[in-house]
Order: structure tokens, then sequence, then C-alpha cells
């Protein structure tokens, strides 16, 4: 959503960019610290951000939270049409203006949840874990994950979703559960 943000603005000022190669290089950035500061640094490998093995059982509690989360977001949803609002931009008109639309969805179906899942519970959640009881490293990995969003009116559904993830590495051990 961010990097759609400022899709949005390259837009604006008539920047040619390619809105799918920069969603996937913007995530990918995200990738530098974890490199730098986890993996490298700690001589864990990647398993050492999440990218291990779960209980297949973690897929189910993940599916069944996905569907609380869906009913939140309906709720909320719903809430702000009282007034007129909406979560998220309307995407619509970037879209239907783009070159190539299986480059963005790549860059927003599949290097973003990966990347994300790497960043904010792999090396976020999990280092705040290590200093703090893991429900306050949860709230605090969950809150940065909705604001770096630059959604003002879906910080809450994005904490939420930030919560739930940051409970499924905790019972699984894995990033896995829930990035698929």
């Amino acid at each position: 959503a961010a990097t759609m943000g400022l899709a949005a603005l390259f837009k604006l000022y008539e920047v040619d960019v390619d809105v799918g190669l920069y969603v996937s290089l913007a995530e990918t950035l995200l990738l530098v610290p974890v490199w730098v500061l986890g993996v490298r640094k700690a001589h864990d490998g990647w398993d050492a951000v999440g990218l291990r093995n779960f209980p297949l059982g973690a897929l189910g509690v993940g599916c069944g939270l996905m569907i609380a989360s869906f009913l939140f977001n309906l709720a909320y949803g719903l809430f702000l049409m009282q007034f007129g609002l909406r979560m998220q931009m309307d995407l619509v008109p970037i879209l239907s203006e783009l070159d190539s639309h299986w480059r963005f969805v790549v860059g927003a179906a599949v290097v973003a949840p990966v990347v994300e899942e790497i960043f904010f519970r792999g090396f976020l959640f999990a280092g705040l874990r290590q200093r703090y009881d893991w429900k306050v490293a949860a709230a605090v990995s969950a809150a940065l994950f909705a604001v770096i969003h630059l959604q003002p009116l879906a910080v809450l559904p994005i904490f939420f979703l930030g919560l739930i993830f940051a409970f499924l590495y905790q019972w699984s051990g894995s990033i896995w559960p829930a990035i698929l």
C-alpha cells in the first residue's frame, strides 16, 4: 500500500515508473537490514528469521484467524461507510493504466507477503521477542506493520492482521503459515 501511494505520486508528476517492478524492488529493500543485522551477523541462516518447517495444523489455525480478520474488516468497513469513508485508496485508476498487470501481481501478491513476513515477523518480532514478552513484541511489530502501509483508515485492520501473523509465528515457529 505504501509503495502504491508512491506510485500514485509518480503518476501525478508524470514520472515513468513500472509500478509492478517498483513494488517488488521497494519491498525487497526490506531484506537488507534482515541480511546485514540478522542472517549474516548471527550466522544462523534464513531459518533464523522463521523460514523453517511448521506443523500442518498451523494452516488450519491460520485459516480460522483469517476468517476472523475478514469478519473484522467487514464490520469495520461497514462502520466507515456510515461516514462515507473507505479503508484504502481507490487503486482502479492506477491499475487500469499499467502496461503489465502481471509484474504488479507478482510484486503485490508474491514478493510483498514473503518479504514483509521475513522483515516484520522473522526479523522485527523475533528480535523484540528476545527482549520483551512475546505479546508486547507482537503489538509493537504489528503497530509498525500497520503504520508503514500508509493507509490511515486501514491501520486498525492491518494491526489486527499483524497480531494474527505474530501469533502464528509464535505458535508454529515459522513464518510460512502467515505467508501462505
